[in-house]
């Protein structure tokens, strides 16, 4: 297992941003914290390309400046391997997103993203 922590300033609204991955792997947790209030229903999603991997949602009532609010992994999607080597490049970055109603303005939001390194997917054996 992997820990990132990323750093991003918000200007508020609408953002994406791309974290590039350090070796194959998944996201299997995330977390996230703002020095502003997070609005509620306002979401901070994970995604590789345009598939959701994991999101995080604030509750009703808002979030504090300073909670942490924890991500949901993806029913379906939550095991989608990135690989920094792959030939597609939405695989090879966590793609961020912010949408419109997370924050109410301008504010620096920390990403803790547990990242398995240990991702594998099994293949059937060649004939020889």
């Amino acid at each position: 297992m992997k820990d990132i922590y990323i750093n991003l300033y918000s200007a508020g609204g609408v953002e994406d941003y791309y974290i590039p991955v350090p070796c194959r792997g998944v996201v299997k947790a995330f977390e996230v914290m703002a020095n502003a209030t997070m609005v509620a229903t306002g979401t901070i999603t994970l995604a590789r390309g345009t598939t959701a991997v994991n999101t995080a949602t604030a509750p009703t009532g808002d979030t504090a400046a300073g909670t942490v609010l924890k991500g949901v992994p993806d029913t379906t999607n939550k095991d989608l391997v990135f690989d920094p080597d792959s030939s597609t490049a939405a695989n090879t970055k966590i793609k961020v997103s912010l949408d419109t109603n997370i924050l109410g303005g301008v504010a620096n939001v920390l990403l803790h993203i547990t990242y398995d390194d240990s991702a594998h997917v099994a293949q059937a054996a060649l004939e020889a």
